[in-house]
């Protein structure tokens, strides 16, 4: 179920920056200097030749790796370089991002955003009218692969986290058939190495495969990332949260964000090192983010839970703004003290700034009974109260206020 929340008019633009950015997947940084060197130099390299016959590059790796921050680091550094670079994000947060249903349209207008030469050619194929009816195949021919064939310029499109999205196989499809249309298209795709992704790519000519281990063997990225982040604490601790990391860098980047606030730095660290069987090892560390989120008593422990079920039953990302808008609690703070309490888990930059889910196995944990154990989210609960307060905002207008709406958004 969406949620039923209704914008005010002027809330329409910003709400509209949100779906974008979200596309992109504004969530992740850059790599820190130094790591996942061998990695990007590969990618680099990839795109640079002109003669491999490779056109499509997949780095697939398990969760929590880093594969979109290598992605986010090669598009930053190819749209400093003045490539002509076009990415989509998958993710299951949005109802915009977890299909292929807008990645045709939304790749072409990046494109079109560093190349304006692209827009003849993709309005001519926009004048018909049933081109959003159209097969996926004819959508990425009509709006990607036709106008960057007639451009005739060397191009990159990324795709990130292709796991995430729900209806690949047209996807894979189309890449497959369409790669050797469009000599000088690149596609970077990165993802986890779900069966039917990895089978893909074995059996598709073309598509170069390659995981972080291959890459960069043995080495101690992650070490260089929890130094940094802990330069103020003992060595000793420094090592402790290497040892425990084993790797994952959203691991590491919890857990230095959660000692960077404890108080009881080493009843922390026990709890961090605590063995665990889990079906993942970042569930672990979700756990003692969330024992270190919840308060003793029970009526603050209800508000935290309420406010990640409506956080995970949202299909827009929402600023904490919005929340406090739509919320069922009159003391407008209450919003903005959860999130901040939840901090670790989160991503956001300010009031107005979308918040997003740190990372997409955190969803997967909270929705898993199996897995969250009493941590387990209802989202139904979320999907209410998101619910009652758009009825309640709605109850604000009149019937020529919300007419109104329905014209400026055809408009």
């Amino acid at each position: 179920m969406a949620s039923l929340f209704i914008p005010r008019i002027g809330e329409i633009a910003l709400l509209d920056r949100l779906k974008q950015s979200t596309v992109y997947g504004n969530q992740h940084g850059r790599c820190l200097p130094g790591t996942r060197v061998k990695t990007l130099r590969t990618i680099r390299q990839w795109a640079d030749d002109n003669t491999t016959t490779s056109r499509i590059f997949c780095l697939l790796d398990v969760a929590g790796y880093g594969k979109s921050t290598v992605a986010k680091e090669v598009v930053e550094k190819w749209v400093e370089d003045g490539w002509l670079v076009g990415r989509f994000f998958f993710s299951r947060d949005t109802t915009e991002t977890m299909s292929a249903r807008e990645f045709c349209s939304k790749v072409s207008d990046a494109f079109v955003g560093i190349s304006p030469d692209l827009t003849p050619h993709i309005d001519e194929f926009k004048k018909r009218p049933d081109w959003k009816e159209l097969s996926f195949e004819q959508q990425y021919e009509g709006l990607v692969a036709g106008p960057l064939r007639m451009l005739n310029r060397r191009a990159i499109l990324t795709i990130d986290a292709l796991d995430e999205c729900g209806d690949r196989i047209e996807l894979m499809k189309t890449l497959r058939d369409k790669q050797s249309s469009v000599p000088l298209l690149r596609t970077l795709i990165t993802g986890r190495p779900e069966a039917d992704i990895k089978q893909w790519v074995m059996k598709v000519d073309g598509i170069h495969m390659a995981s972080f281990r291959e890459l960069e063997g043995d080495n101690q990225d992650v070490e260089k990332y929890i130094r940094s982040r802990l330069e103020d604490e003992a060595s000793d601790i420094q090592n402790r949260v290497i040892r425990r990391a084993e790797g994952l860098f959203i691991w590491a980047r919890i857990a230095c964000d959660l000692l960077s606030q404890a108080l009881d730095l080493n009843g922390l660290l026990e709890d961090l090192e605590r063995p665990s069987e889990e079906v993942s090892k970042l569930d672990s560390i979700y756990r003692v983010a969330l024992k270190q989120a919840m308060p003793d008593d029970k009526k603050s422990r209800k508000i935290i839970i309420l406010v990640l079920q409506m956080l995970l039953a949202m299909r827009t990302p929402l600023s904490i703004a919005d929340l406090e808008e739509i919320s069922p609690w009159s003391e407008k703070r209450v919003v903005q003290r959860t999130i901040a309490r939840l901090g670790s888990l989160l991503l956001f930059q300010g009031r107005n700034d979308p918040i997003r889910l740190l990372h997409t196995t955190f969803r997967e944990f909270f929705t898993s009974r199996e897995r969250a154990g009493q941590y387990f989210l209802q989202l139904r609960f979320g999907h209410y109260a998101l619910a009652r307060g758009s009825l309640r905002i709605l109850g604000h207008y009149s019937s020529s206020d919300i007419n109104s709406f329905g014209q400026d958004r055809r408009g």
